[in-house]
């Protein structure tokens, strides 16, 4: 039995085989699966062949790489209780 019969007999919409091919792509590369492993899966001869073809998912996902990189080098605050109780006792900021 061909892709079509199989659609039409489960009550799904027509679709080319190809656009599974090309949604598998996308997903895989929307959720993080490195370009080259994608290229291998599809069969293309470079990633950049992949890239080419994909590359517009990649601009989609710059906001969530920069929201990422912003959580990277966003300075966390510390705190040194011993120089903060060391600098209360030499100012005497603890007294009222």
């Amino acid at each position: 039995m061909d892709f079509l019969k199989n659609l039409e007999k489960s009550g799904l919409p027509k679709i080319r085989f190809h656009d599974l091919r090309h949604t598998a792509a996308s997903l895989l590369l929307n959720n993080g699966i490195p370009v080259i492993v994608v290229s291998k899966i599809l069969g293309h001869s470079k990633p950049s062949v992949t890239l080419d073809v994909y590359g517009h998912l990649y601009h989609e996902m710059q906001d969530e790489a920069a929201a990422t990189l912003d959580k990277l080098v966003t300075p966390i605050q510390v705190e040194f209780p011993y120089a903060v109780n060391k600098l209360d006792n030499i100012y005497n900021f603890g007294e009222n």
